[in-house]
């Protein structure tokens, strides 16, 4: 199967891409790699990436994509896949990072200013033999360079996401049917991921909470589900020909009381919260303020707030409200940009109990979208 994209929407991409290298005063950049924050290789090829191919795509001419020698994938593969760099300017490479000196010396480059996206992924080793083969060539990194164009979605894209929620949609519906007490959470679980696997599900991160003394959900275990504790569920993943969704439930047997109530009122006013102040324009720690801020007035604490999602379930940025946080990164939200808003929220002291609710959210121009509609409830009730 191939991810049913034109080639409207790839002539829109490395317009955008050459747009910009221009007026940042590259004359290429090095696309590194295919890893879950940005999977950048596959934007420019609509081929999945692996962790040491690259493509050096030039402002003038066309891209060259390096694929590892030992790869599984063949160039007649790449090709029959539907690969949008044609099959002459697809080579095996036995080190990427040192091959792509050749490239660029036939490129004319070794000169110039040459973006990479991004020194974070290539190996130090191999970005230093880079470095030392083109000793008058100025690196430059270019993540948000090149996240900027990767992050405002096009029609096409968005309708690809779509399908992604709908399989997002099947499998909670099937876990909430699948879940009684006395079974496992891998048992519960099972159906649920057969039918991800039967809809062309690829990278997958599965996480239930089911044990109401722990603050952090873990993968499906062998911990048993029993009444009256409640369940939340969190498929996030990507789908093999591409584009990601991620939607996060809490499942319950009973009518919250106490400090759950309460949090389910929170977790309303969430809602509320970010489809109005999740703006184009808005840097995006200041998102992240806004959300720990909202949830601290409840007299509780969080982490993990959200991140874009694109062609990965967990694309770049992520939401932090500042550089002492994990995984933060500058960043100011775009139009058209989506993401995935899901803090992990406890009492204070990081104790429980627990609860986890995540949509997902378009960013319009006018008007920011809730995506992830189905199962509303806060909580949802198990039948």
């Amino acid at each position: 199967m191939k991810l049913d994209l034109t080639t409207k929407e790839k002539d829109r991409r490395y317009g955008l891409l050459r747009d910009k290298l221009k007026k940042a005063g590259l004359s290429a950049i090095i696309v590194y790699g295919g890893t879950q924050l940005g999977v950048p290789v596959h934007y420019l090829t609509k081929i999945w990436g692996q962790k040491n191919n690259l493509v050096i795509f030039p402002v003038e001419g066309e891209p060259i994509f390096l694929i590892p020698s030992n790869s599984i994938q063949t160039v007649a593969h790449i090709v029959k896949m539907g690969c949008w760099i044609p099959e002459e300017n697809i080579h095996l490479s036995a080190n990427a990072l040192t091959d792509a000196a050749k490239y660029l010396a036939k490129l004319k480059l070794t000169r110039s200013k040459v973006g990479v996206d991004s020194t974070r992924f290539i190996p130090v080793f191999d970005y230093q033999a880079l470095a030392d083969l083109c000793p008058k060539m100025q690196l430059v990194e270019a993540h948000r360079l090149f996240g900027e164009i990767r992050g405002s979605k096009s029609d096409e894209e968005l309708a690809e996401m779509e399908k992604a929620i709908k399989i997002s949609d099947l499998a909670h519906y099937t876990f909430l049917a699948s879940i009684k007490s006395g079974l496992s959470e891998m048992e519960t679980n099972r159906r649920a991921n057969e039918l991800m696997d039967a809809k062309g599900i690829g990278d997958r991160i599965i996480l239930i909470h089911s044990q109401p003394e722990a603050v952090y959900p873990n993968r499906p275990g062998p911990a048993i589900i029993q009444y009256p504790n409640p369940v939340t569920y969190s498929p996030e993943f990507s789908r093999n020909l591409g584009y990601g969704a991620q939607m996060i439930r809490e499942y319950w047997w009973e009518q919250p009381k106490g400090i759950y109530k309460k949090m389910f009122e929170l977790w309303a006013e969430m809602r509320k919260m970010v489809v109005k102040e999740f703006r184009p324009g808005v840097e995006i720690t200041d998102a992240g303020k806004k959300v720990e801020e909202l949830v601290a007035s409840y007299g509780f604490e969080c982490d993990k707030i959200g991140h874009a999602v694109g062609i990965s379930y967990g694309d770049a940025p992520y939401i932090t409200a500042g550089p002492d946080e994990k995984d933060f990164m500058e960043w100011t939200i775009l139009p058209n940009e989506v993401y995935a808003v899901h803090p992990m929220v406890r009492c204070k002291g990081y104790v429980a109990p627990f609860t986890m609710i995540g949509d997902m959210y378009l960013i319009g121009k006018d008007k920011t979208k809730w995506m992830t509609t189905a199962l509303p409830g806060l909580p949802e009730y198990i039948p």
